[in-house]
């Protein structure tokens, strides 16, 4: 990144928006590449996606963003377009929301993120038109993707193959076809939610938003966290025994098609062979509930009756700044 910006391009990019930084800072690479841009009192953020993603793919995302922010949620909607550079350098700016996210989170604020995430698909079930990202399935769709025996990576992808196999079976027994679908977030993590004190002030990463199961964006929360995030996602919003059945199996599934991108590539590097094995330590991972599904189920129902009010309309538990 360091390289990038003495290269002068980020200087150059910026000029896009008509800015002249006062300063720019490297933030962090997880594919894409992002930098901390300051002019006068405005802070923004320079994203700069992975050659992989599509200008569709990155509308898609854009274009969430903005009808997010349109029903009032602290999202950073992109600043005026994107820019390209070289026809393959891919650029948007956003603006740096305020806030900072739970270290540490206790038991109330794991059960706050559950309930954060739930409003957040309440909020998406009204959104039309948006159809599937580019590039991307639902979960128990790519879990029926065939593999040849052929693919590079020795045992390990045996291994994922014959997990991706089991779980496909499960999820097909279980009915997972016929969850409730929607648009997800995709990773809704205590890292991507900022708070100034108790009030909400961004909601971030939106990478990996696409048209699932609903299920499955809490199965990804409920990693870290376990059943309090799902405690207080079943205060706002319910989910059938079938669903909370299969949130370790839709959390594997999520895990494949990582697996899958991997072995898109032409070979696999020693890079690669890594995430791989990261990919086999979740997918054989034993979890063990917090509370059991039971119990979940009681809580579901409980709140069942607290979440609607006088005019029949579900009660908002989201306090945003």
């Amino acid at each position: 990144m360091d390289e990038t910006w003495k290269s002068g391009l980020i200087p150059n990019v910026l000029r896009s928006w008509g800015i002249v930084p006062d300063a720019v800072s490297p933030i962090s690479a997880n594919g894409n590449q992002h930098w901390k841009v300051r002019r006068s009192s405005d802070e923004f953020v320079l994203r700069m996606y992975r050659r992989a993603q599509t200008d569709s793919s990155i509308r898609y995302e854009l274009d969430l963003l903005q009808w997010l922010s349109r029903r009032g949620w602290p999202v950073a909607a992109a600043v005026d377009g994107m820019a390209i550079v070289d026809s393959s350098l891919v650029f948007v700016l956003f603006p740096l929301l305020p806030g900072r996210s739970a270290a540490n989170e206790t038991t109330e604020q794991l059960r706050r993120r559950g309930r954060i995430l739930a409003e957040l698909h309440r909020e998406l079930s009204a959104i039309t038109g948006i159809g599937q990202r580019i590039g991307w399935q639902r979960s128990d769709e790519v879990v029926r993707s065939v593999l040849a025996d052929s693919r590079p990576g020795g045992e390990l992808v045996c291994r994922l193959t014959q997990h991706l196999e089991h779980v496909a079976e499960r999820l097909r027994a279980a009915g997972a076809s016929s969850f409730p679908t929607g648009v997800i977030h995709g990773d809704f993590i205590a890292q991507n939610l900022l708070f100034q004190g108790d009030k909400l002030s961004g909601v971030i990463d939106f990478d990996s938003a696409h048209l699932d199961l609903r299920a499955v964006d809490l199965a990804c929360a409920r990693r870290s966290g376990g059943d309090e995030v799902a405690r207080g996602y079943l205060e706002i919003f319910p989910l059938a025994d079938s669903e909370l059945d299969c949130l370790d199996d839709l959390w594997r599934a999520s895990v494949l098609r990582y697996f899958l991108q991997i072995l898109e590539r032409k070979a696999v590097t020693g890079t690669e062979a890594s995430e791989l094995e990261w990919c086999l330590r979740q997918v054989e991972k034993t979890r063990r509930s917090i509370v059991s599904l039971d119990d979940l189920c009681d809580v579901r129902t409980g709140f069942a009756s607290q979440r609607m009010n006088r005019r029949g309309r579900a009660e908002s538990h989201v306090e945003i700044g």
